[in-house]
């Protein structure tokens, strides 16, 4: 029933729950072996963490910190799919979704590496049958916050451009194409949603 889908920096997996209560002064902790997302009333399968309290948020701020941005997570989501390599029940079927499926991410996305998620989708849309009609927009740059630039103006009316560039280091270092990316977004989704 549902006509249009549109994913901003898409994971191709379910991932596992987490809490954000400052436990032990953590800003972020996994949840107790929990799934993100239920279907009537049952938890889905999902991709473990690679890291349990306190190591968890104390691995996502060290690459923060090796990386210069706020939030950092890539290599955690790597270091998981390692240590568990994705089951097909884990797995999103995106196949199922009979409408239109725009995935957008950044190859730059500090928090998990969505491009390759998407290309993942992509690749799965292949070798099964599917109604879906599945675009992907993928940029260079954009970091986690692949938002139309319209949208990010409307949540922050007053210095979207500057919380990016503080929140990652890609924008800092690509402020100019980020924002063309946002732009292009913008216009993009325009498109489709006036198709739609």
């Amino acid at each position: 029933d549902i006509s249009l889908t549109i994913a901003m920096t898409p994971p191709d997996f379910v991932i596992e729950g987490y809490y954000r209560d400052k436990a032990d002064g953590a800003l972020e902790r996994p949840g107790d072996q929990e799934s993100s997302v239920s279907w009537k009333g049952c938890p889905l399968p999902y991709l473990p963490y690679a890291y349990r309290h306190p190591a968890y948020w104390q691995k996502i701020k060290e690459e923060a910190k090796a990386g210069d941005n706020i939030l950092a997570a890539r290599n955690m989501f790597n270091e998981s799919e390692r240590l568990h390599p994705l089951a097909e029940e884990e797995k999103i079927k995106i196949e199922r979704i009979n409408g239109k499926v725009v995935c957008i991410g950044a190859e730059d996305d500090a928090l998990w590496d969505t491009c390759k998620y998407i290309r993942r989708m992509q690749q799965r849309l292949k070798s099964l049958p599917h109604t879906c009609d599945f675009e992907a927009l993928m940029y260079e740059h954009g970091t986690h916050f692949v938002f139309p630039e319209s949208m990010l103006k409307l949540m922050l009316p007053i210095g979207s451009g500057l919380l990016v560039r503080f929140m990652f280091k890609a924008a800092r270092e690509y402020p100019e194409e980020c924002r063309e990316t946002r732009l292009d977004i913008d216009r993009r989704l325009m498109s489709i949603l006036s198709r739609w």
